[in-house]
């Protein structure tokens, strides 16, 4: 138990290494753009982070780290801005950068990385569950800040289609996220899921949400401008009923 302590204690001092690395490339982005010496600061972010939860993972194996989720969203927002950045604006970069820092020192401030792993987790499905279901949350955020970025354009209608494959790619990893977690749920406890959870409800609030945008958007019934706000407003949606949830008690950060 103590080694399991000291642990997290060194991995949540290098989660706030990577959260300062993200921090100085997000700096470095909204002075001189998305160059190459951003990268300076962006790569040692990833790899801190990785690391971080490589040793969670080290720790807690073959059962899945308890709330987690805010420490992989940002690896997960900070990959999708390396390898597309490309491929967008440099104030679409800065924005995700901007949310990465944001759910970086969330996870810094409130942490939960001191509760134990359950011994039901330890199966594959649970960490496909969780994986996925992040995955779809990065896709989703993504979209919503390319949906912003398209409610900003003062001339003509905002580019709504930037945003459309990002919220497909997120309703097919939450889709699966909620399959696998339907067969965690037969694996580790022998029952279906228990539909009256706090969790289950917002997830599948979620769900449901992200059906309707992309019906709205097959049947054109909305404008661009309609579609990119309910993007934009799914963007918070899923920061407040995926991630906010996860969060644990304020710590003081130099403590």
């Amino acid at each position: 138990m103590l080694t399991n302590s000291i642990h997290l204690i060194s991995g949540h001092l290098l989660f706030k290494i990577a959260t300062g690395l993200y921090g100085l490339s997000l700096i470095h982005g909204a002075f001189f753009g998305p160059t190459r010496r951003m990268l300076v600061f962006l790569l040692p972010a990833l790899l801190a982070n990785a690391l971080v939860v490589a040793w969670r993972y080290w720790v807690a194996w073959p059962m899945l780290p308890m709330y987690m989720g805010p420490v992989v969203l940002p690896l997960i927002l900070g990959g999708m801005a390396l390898g597309a950045r490309h491929q967008w604006a440099g104030r679409t970069q800065n924005g995700i950068l901007t949310l990465v820092v944001i759910i970086a020192l969330g996870a810094v401030l409130f942490p939960k990385d001191y509760y134990i792993p359950f011994l039901k987790s330890q199966t594959a499905w649970a960490h496909l569950f969780f994986w996925l279901g992040v995955a779809g949350r990065g896709c989703f955020l993504v979209a919503a800040i390319q949906a912003m970025a398209g409610l900003r354009k003062k001339n003509g209608r905002p580019a709504f289609s930037r945003s459309v494959p990002w919220i497909a790619w997120g309703f097919a990893f939450w889709t699966l996220s909620m399959f696998t977690g339907e067969l965690w749920s037969y694996v580790g406890w022998g029952t279906p899921v228990v539909w009256d959870d706090p969790a289950i409800t917002t997830t599948m609030a979620t769900w449901f949400f992200y059906v309707g945008l992309l019906h709205l958007h097959l049947t054109g019934s909305w404008t661009a401008r309609g579609r990119c706000a309910f993007t934009a407003v799914g963007g918070l949606m899923v920061l407040g009923l995926t991630y906010a949830p996860e969060l644990g008690p304020f710590r003081w950060p130099l403590g």
